[in-house]
């Protein structure tokens, strides 16, 4: 029982784990190593990431488009840009893989870089009107995927050198 994982001593670890996952710049794959580096177990860190940085999937896909056109709408400048540039920045990364392939979108959320992962590819999918079903689908495998490459990096199990 010595090196047992109590859940309830270890909440504070639990929520920054689950809150970092949710983070557009973060999600599930840097969270699974923070979560490991603070000692949380491996299955159930790898868990806590993947379905805390798939929860804002659905909000992007059915927020995005109604924000954007509100921030549009408003009578400030700098908010119209930052529209403007959310837009730009979504189909300039979405141009990079195959847009119209559910395979490129899967591959895109799957690579654990910087710039990809759930949040970008969920907003490259809604402004290039992908259907959401297919579209939730191949993200959430992306993200399984990246998540898997990620634990099995921290834990030591992959290597890149």
């Amino acid at each position: 029982m010595g090196n047992e994982f109590i859940w309830s001593e270890h909440i504070g670890k639990i929520v920054t784990t689950a809150l970092l996952s949710m983070l557009p710049a973060f999600e599930g794959r840097y969270a699974v190593s923070v979560g490991m580096a603070i000692g949380m177990p491996v299955v159930g860190t790898f868990l806590l990431a993947l379905v805390f940085s798939t929860l804002p999937m659905p909000f992007v896909f059915w927020l995005l488009k109604p924000i954007l056109r509100w921030m549009y709408a408003l009578p400030v400048g700098f908010i119209q840009r930052f529209a403007a540039w959310v837009e730009r920045r979504s189909l300039r990364k979405g141009e990079k893989v195959d847009t119209g392939s559910l395979l490129g979108l899967f591959l895109f959320v799957a690579v654990p870089l910087p710039g990809t992962g759930v949040w970008t590819g969920s907003a490259i999918a809604t402004l290039l009107n992908m259907k959401k079903s297919h579209a939730m689908v191949a993200i959430f495998l992306g993200n399984v995927a990246a998540c898997l490459i990620m634990t099995l990096l921290s834990a030591g199990v992959l290597h890149f050198f």
